[in-house]
């Protein structure tokens, strides 16, 4: 039996149009014995950004600057976790380094010269995330002395990035500054700065 289809209205589009990115409901404030799981973000829901490793690290600042984080994942074609690289990688001293053992100049740097390398990187399970408090993230991140760390899931046997903890996010959520430059060394400290902010 054939149906008849109809046409559906179209128009061009008007100046100053957005494009739709995935977005993450998230609670704005938490407090150190909400569940943990509030504070990632998570890949299901938001896309993470990639980059390859073969590209000059200008290319991975400006995209950067274009979606508007802080940091790229490496990955080869086929979606495979290399490493990551972060702005910090890009703007401090990685570069300077670089270039004082192996020569040549900034713009001849590309990311895999100084990327964080998947070797290297620590993650928290998702499972051990979801029984978690804010707290202990917290104060895993500050052991972990990095700005970032990474959630895997396993699933039928294969390990996936499922999200993304940031103590820049953690630091806005809870209302104080957590990032490694400038935290607290230990929870007790955490707390007392809590209470004083309160």
């Amino acid at each position: 039996m054939s149906h008849a289809f109809t046409t559906l209205p179209s128009s061009t589009i008007a100046p100053n149009t957005l494009l739709k990115r995935p977005t993450q409901a998230r609670r704005l404030n938490v407090s150190l014995d909400d569940d943990a799981i509030l504070l990632m973000t998570d890949f299901e829901r938001v896309t993470p950004i990639t980059i390859s490793a073969a590209l000059p690290i200008q290319v991975a600042n400006d995209k950067m600057i274009d979606y508007g984080v802080r940091l790229l994942f490496v990955t080869d074609g086929d979606d495979i976790i290399q490493g990551l690289i972060t702005a910090n990688d890009i703007l401090g001293e990685r570069p300077i380094k670089h270039i004082q053992q192996h020569g040549g100049n900034f713009n001849e740097i590309i990311v895999s010269d100084i990327m964080t390398q998947q070797t290297e990187l620590e993650v928290i399970d998702f499972d051990d995330l979801n029984r978690a408090s804010v707290g202990e993230v917290v104060e895993t991140m500050r052991a972990f002395n990095r700005q970032h760390a990474l959630v895997i899931e396993q699933e039928m046997g294969q390990s996936s990035i499922r999200g993304l903890l940031s103590t820049t996010r953690i630091g806005q959520q809870l209302g104080i500054d957590v990032a490694p430059t400038n935290r607290a060394r230990t929870f007790q400290e955490l707390e007392s700065v809590l209470v004083s902010a309160a």
